[in-house]
């Protein structure tokens, strides 16, 4: 049987993508303004009520004229798309260098809707809301928002502050062809040594049990011809 090759959703090729780019900061972009929709026009209570759930007032979202919205709670919900958002927009023109197909940008993009969509309709949902369940819709005084704010700032920085680092190291020529990045050579040393430990007495081990039960004599034949495992002319 073949052996079913991987599929890596993002291309490793190097090009501008004026298009790809474009649409992919233009969906990223509506985002926002779908999830504010979802949330003001009804339409987020309407399919939840449809599904034969129970949803938080609509008066408990947006202010009767349909502008604003009542409650801090779902300022964060709309704050939280929109900051995915532009962070997603700052890697796409600041820091990848990476080709961006029309079809990747559609399907990456869409993913993110889907998945702020759901978040979305999960904070209307009575059963799902944080703020509901303590009918205390405070952004300090519920734990579970608090806790969920934390989580949200902690990710979204971290990954953007490590894009941004490694695009500045990446631009500044003293770095090109460096290879042990930002550690060193003692760090660099250190995990070379390590993962060379875990190949030599796990990862090569394993692997040539798997084929010799796998392929048998054929494979040991191999293993005569074939003196060295990992780094020819020394292991």
């Amino acid at each position: 049987m073949a052996e079913k090759k991987l599929h890596d959703n993002v291309s490793r090729n190097k090009a501008p993508s004026v298009l790809g780019r474009t649409v992919f900061v233009g969906l990223r972009a509506l985002d926002t303004f779908w999830q504010y929709h979802l949330l003001s026009r009804g339409w987020s209570t309407q399919l939840i009520e449809r599904l034969n759930g129970r949803t938080v007032q609509h008066s408990q979202i947006f202010w009767s004229s349909g502008a604003l919205v009542s409650q801090p709670y779902y300022g964060v919900v709309l704050a939280l798309s929109l900051l995915s958002s532009i962070k997603q927009i700052i890697a796409m023109l600041l820091v990848s260098e990476q080709e961006t197909p029309v079809g990747s940008a559609v399907m990456v993009a869409t993913f993110n809707t889907v998945i702020n969509t759901v978040n979305t309709l999960l904070s209307v949902w009575v059963t799902t809301c944080p703020a509901s369940t303590s009918h205390n819709f405070s952004l300090v005084l519920n734990n579970t928002i608090v806790l969920g704010l934390a989580a949200y700032a902690i990710g979204i920085l971290t990954e953007m502050i490590s894009e941004l680092q490694r695009r500045a190291f990446k631009r500044n020529p003293a770095n090109k062809g460096y290879a042990t990045v930002t550690g060193g050579i003692v760090w660099g040393a250190f995990t070379c040594s390590f993962f060379f430990y875990d190949f030599a007495t796990r990862g090569v081990p394993i692997m040539e049990e798997y084929l010799v039960y796998r392929y048998g004599e054929a494979y040991k034949r191999i293993q005569k011809k074939v003196k060295y495992s990992l780094i020819p002319g020394i292991f």
